[in-house]
């Protein structure tokens, strides 16, 4: 990798490159194809003096700053876990050097767990109280998180910050306990009427927090629930905005009462609904200052919603925290979530296999960030969207704010670019076109001239003065 030498302020900038193969096809679920290019290094750019060239340009104003980046990531879902523990421990360390690795790897540093079992395992579904039929413990003094132990959830999530320490990670539940629902089960149902059941679940998860704290995991932030306006044949429960106001003002003062700085994020479902969900919340003093964050899921409606809400509740951060998407188009819409203020990205489930498992889900997947051989179960394969993630999370570090550029369009090339901590700027450009795209980049008084093969993305990294 070509080094940037501080001496040479806008003399040069690096260029990485990848592209769509087959977005969406579950035929990579059987086997691998030919990608053209995967984070692929090529010849860098010399800055110029702007010039006039009737192209579409980028306008880059690394002056003007929006939101601080927390970080890009994807979930350690137990699906994923339990295609890992199939595999050996060298071709385990591969993966995590592939996810976690700045250098050798996409250097993802935020991932998503959740708080007992989601519909993507290869287990039973558990919470971390389960009774028979009919028991209560309002005191939890049967609450454990040992089935995560036990499932090697905490042992993966060990060996990753030993890799990489500086690694975020946030939970998000997908169901209370069932004894705490009007369902009595996992699946389907709401939380019981009655402040009884908002404090002893509050209690729950901050139990949940301490004990992965008593792991030495700490968890930056917590969901209360998965997708709250959905009932569904796997965990879950409906939970409407006041009830989510209520328990998220009961689990700040858990929090606060036994000094736990988790933050704690509202809403965690799509775009389409959050003004709904979220101004009953935000609108109560109460309820507005127990939020730290608002999180969303893209599976219906536009990211613009986020940038509206922002304007509403400037103080507080915004995050995608679900959505696998595939192709050049995914890029895009990865750069249009980071346009519309979001600090972070979440991809959904990692690694499954090649039978498309283990998992509950309803429906039948799309295929994942990695593929393995359910036959050869130390043989698996990245899909291109790894490669096309990895061109915003391998550059954009912590700690990075966007910056300001135009948009660009989609019969051309967009964009997004960003500021990072070391003073590096980065612009990621996305060609969905059949045609090479030319292009120029200006900043500061200089320009780049580029051209984008078709259906490719590329990141352009270089120095400040």
């Amino acid at each position: 990798m070509t080094s940037i030498q501080e001496n040479q302020a806008y003399k040069e900038a690096e260029v990485w490159w990848s592209t769509e193969q087959n977005p969406r096809d579950r035929a990579w679920f059987d086997h691998s194809m030919p990608i053209k290019h995967k984070l692929e290094t090529r010849e860098s750019l010399i800055f110029t003096a702007p010039s006039a060239i009737d192209i579409p340009t980028i306008t880059v104003f690394p002056d003007l700053s929006f939101q601080e980046i927390l970080g890009i990531g994807t979930s350690v879902e137990e699906s994923t876990i339990y295609n890992l523990s199939q595999m050996t421990a060298d071709k385990q360390e591969e993966i995590y050097a592939w996810l976690l690795d700045p250098s050798s790897g996409v250097g993802f540093n935020l991932m998503r767990i959740t708080l007992g079992t989601s519909d993507f395992t290869a287990q039973t579904f558990y919470s971390y109280n389960d009774l028979e039929e009919g028991e209560t413990d309002f005191s939890l003094a049967r609450f454990s998180i040992q089935k995560d132990i036990d499932l090697g959830i905490v042992s993966t999530l060990k060996r990753m910050l030993e890799i990489s320490p500086d690694m975020q990670i946030f939970a998000s539940s997908w169901s209370p306990p069932a004894w705490m629902k009007t369902s009595g089960s996992l699946k389907k149902g709401q939380l019981k009427e009655g402040n009884a059941y908002i404090e002893v679940l509050a209690e729950y998860y901050r139990k949940a927090i301490q004990a992965y704290q008593e792991q030495g995991i700490e968890l930056y932030a917590i969901t209360l629930q998965n997708e709250p306006l959905l009932e569904i044949d796997y965990p879950s429960c409906y939970m409407s905005p006041e009830r989510q106001r209520e328990l998220i003002i009961a689990l700040k003062k858990e929090l606060d009462a036994y000094q736990l700085h988790t933050k704690i994020w509202i809403f965690d479902h799509n775009f389409s609904d959050g003004w709904m969900y979220v101004c009953p919340i935000l609108n109560d003093k109460e309820g507005y200052e127990a939020t730290d964050g608002i999180a969303f899921h893209d599976y219906d409606g536009e990211p613009a919603i986020m940038s509206e809400i922002k304007g509403a509740y400037p103080d507080k951060t915004i995050h995608l925290t679900e959505r696998s998407i595939w192709g050049v188009a995914a890029a895009d819409r990865i750069a249009q979530y980071f346009r519309n203020w979001a600090s972070s990205y979440n991809a959904w489930v990692t690694m499954l296999d090649s039978n498309i498992g283990t998992h509950q889900w309803v429906g039948i997947p799309d295929p994942t960030l990695i593929v393995q051989d359910a036959n050869h179960r130390d043989e698996y394969w990245m899909t291109p969207e790894f490669f096309l993630t990895g061109q915003f999370s391998k550059f954009i570090q912590r700690g990075a704010r966007r910056v300001e550029s135009n948009y660009g369009s989609s019969s051309t090339v967009t964009n997004v670019a960003f500021l990072n901590p070391d003073n590096t700027l980065v612009v990621v450009v996305i060609n969905q076109t059949d045609e090479e795209q030319p292009f120029r980049i200006v900043a500061d008084r200089e320009q780049i001239h580029a051209a984008l093969p078709p259906k490719t993305a590329a990141t352009y990294r270089w120095k400040r003065a």
